[in-house]
């Protein structure tokens, strides 16, 4: 019954050039069709390892409504493919990720929609 809430800013600055804002993948909205992890077609890559040459941060969104249909976010390099983090309908994360990884996405429900952009720094 206790009331938490919290507030949090950050502040990242990307250079513009005459093409458009550099270093980041833009904001994309994507269907995901596979319900496994691994070899399964339907994922989504949502950052290559060492795409970017500094630390980048991931935002994600499931913009599912209904509740119980997740995505989950894993690690595609390491053995296993172990999963760093899940998202229920409607919820968001914003996180640093390590660099040397590649994260995918796959959904409980297929098809699910998911948006999401990396932001990095490429030098």
């Amino acid at each position: 019954t206790d009331e938490l809430s919290l507030s949090v800013t950050t502040t990242l600055t990307q250079t513009t050039t005459s093409t458009g804002i550099e270093d980041t993948t833009g904001l994309t909205r994507k269907k995901i069709t596979s319900t496994a992890k691994g070899t399964a077609s339907g994922q989504i890559t949502l950052y290559t390892a060492d795409d970017f040459a500094a630390i980048g941060y991931l935002y994600i969104k499931n913009l599912e409504t209904t509740v119980g249909n997740r995505i989950y976010v894993y690690d595609d390099t390491s053995s296993g493919d172990p999963i760093q983090f899940q998202l229920d309908a409607g919820d968001f994360a914003f996180i640093p990720m390590h660099g040397d990884k590649t994260y995918k996405a796959y959904a409980q429900t297929n098809p699910s929609s998911i948006e999401f952009m990396v932001m990095g720094k490429d030098q």
